[in-house]
């Protein structure tokens, strides 16, 4: 019988979708960072670092956690909406159809977009991909290369130029 579990690296902190049809090994390497070793205990679909799929059954928010620019507004959330969410800096000449209310020079016009996809079941599915932006767009500290697609999981953070934001569910 196969068992989906999600570890997590004590290094970088990286969640990591497992599949195992048997015990899950004591020792692992991370896909994300050069660790190898032992991995904090494993989660089922269920507990408090995974959220219950019930949950998931609206598209996700931005929580701007950090930035040294100005953020031009009192609400520091931003509302994910089904479909692609192409992010960017506020500007006049920006074709990203969520343009983040902030100055900093360091975030692109069109600078990341996160794909919101619904899933069977009604649960919707979060991924991040860079748009070829000057200063990069980082998953959890780590740098997406061109054409990587990241699936988020609530907790974790993005930062666009020198802009950080929080995941989280609906």
């Amino acid at each position: 019988m196969e068992k989906e579990v999600v570890i997590i690296c004590p290094k970088c902190n990286a969640h990591i979708n497992l599949k195992f049809d048997r015990a899950i090994p004591k020792k692992l390497k991370c896909p994300k960072c050069p660790y190898e070793g032992k991995f904090e205990e494993s989660i089922g679909t269920e507990g408090p670092n995974f959220p219950s799929a019930d949950k998931l059954y609206k598209p996700g928010k931005l929580i701007m956690i950090e930035s040294d620019a100005q953020w031009l507004q009192a609400e520091k959330i931003v509302d994910l909406k089904r479909g692609v969410n192409t992010l960017g800096r506020l500007s006049p000449n920006s074709t990203s159809n969520t343009q983040l209310p902030t100055n900093d020079t360091y975030m692109s016009r069109d600078h990341a977009a996160i794909d919101v996809i619904m899933k069977a079941g009604g649960i919707f599915e979060h991924s991040l991909s860079d748009m070829g932006s000057s200063n990069g767009t980082f998953h959890n500290g780590d740098r997406l290369e061109k054409g990587d697609v990241i699936k988020l999981q609530p907790g974790e953070t993005i930062r666009l130029g020198h802009t950080t934001f929080k995941f989280i569910t609906g």
